[in-house]
């Protein structure tokens, strides 16, 4: 964002869909409480587990190898952000089909439209709450729920032959939050065609914005597959949906078990294989073009 982008009025913009959405701050925070909740919970419980893998050697064998220690630690801190992304994936969806379709729904258009505010700043500030603002608090709560399981995980372990689980290591926390917000960035450049068109179907929509949203992906799934046989949509949408996970986990990782999972998980975690995707950047073109749709289209609208 520019610096006149991120004016007083552009922040008031923003102060104002997070209040009028508050579902965007307790959702996350909300799973982020039930996760700590639950692992302060399981510090009370007592007994334990034999698991025993790679031709039969207990679990515990692998925690004395210090590289497979931080590999795991890494892994635990860095899934730490999986609950809450997934959670405040679906909560963006859900507003950015409705903020647009709302303020026309209840005309508080004609309000907003009578502010010295350009169409292009509301428009940007609902784009900002999603791929920016979310984000990065999603990105705080994962580092504060990290900081309270591991907590809890090193006094369970404390005392036992797990006990290497519990030995901090400082390098790596550093190391996988910055990866976090590298991911986060690149999350907001690949679903940024999907917000543009959320957007761009919320100024449109006269009601029912999920039924245009996706009815149109639908209905050329099932022309496609009834006349030529073919998935190209629909794999197309699943792609573009879900095909972040390999981002996540680095292209190409498998887990193969806990052996290969813990010794290059820091390693995985801090590449970003998406950057060179022409892919990635096709789909912010053309998410760059919807939300300049968006704005053109609230230019005209009023409350009807």
């Amino acid at each position: 964002m520019s610096r006149s982008l991120l004016d007083r009025p552009f922040m008031v913009l923003v102060r104002r869909e997070l209040w009028e959405h508050r579902s965007l701050v307790w959702a996350p925070l909300a799973m982020a409480l039930a996760i700590m909740v639950l692992s302060l919970l399981s510090s009370t419980m007592h007994g334990g587990i034999d698991i025993r893998m790679d031709g039969g050697r207990p679990l515990p064998a692998l925690f004395g190898d210090l590289d497979k220690q931080r590999g795991l630690f890494a892994l635990l801190i860095g899934g730490m952000l999986v609950p809450q992304m997934l959670v405040g994936l679906a909560v963006v969806f859900f507003y950015l089909l409705d903020c647009l379709f709302t303020e026309r729904r209840d005309r508080s258009i004609l309000f907003w439209k009578s502010l010295p505010v350009s169409d292009a700043k509301t428009v940007l500030s609902k784009l900002f709450i999603a791929l920016v603002a979310m984000p990065l608090w999603i990105w705080v709560l994962s580092l504060l729920v990290g900081l309270v399981v591991f907590g809890v995980l090193s006094a369970k372990v404390s005392g036992t032959p797990a006990a290497g689980l519990g030995v901090w290591h400082g390098d790596i926390w550093f190391g996988v939050q910055a990866a976090l917000l590298g991911k986060i960035f690149v999350a907001a450049l690949w679903y940024l065609p999907v917000a543009g068109w959320l957007l761009l179907v919320s100024s449109l929509a006269k009601r029912a914005p999920f039924v245009w949203a996706t009815l149109p992906f639908l209905g050329l799934s099932i022309a496609e597959r009834t006349t030529f046989g073919t998935q190209h949509v629909a794999e197309f949408v699943g792609q573009r949906l879900f095909g972040y996970a390999a981002e996540f986990t680095g292209e190409g990782a498998g887990f193969r078990g806990i052996d290969d999972a813990s010794a290059s998980a820091a390693a995985r975690i801090g590449d970003f294989p998406l950057l060179t995707s022409l892919e990635l950047w096709l789909g912010v073109a053309a998410g760059a073009a919807l939300v300049y749709a968006a704005i053109r289209v609230r230019r005209r609208s009023d409350d009807s």
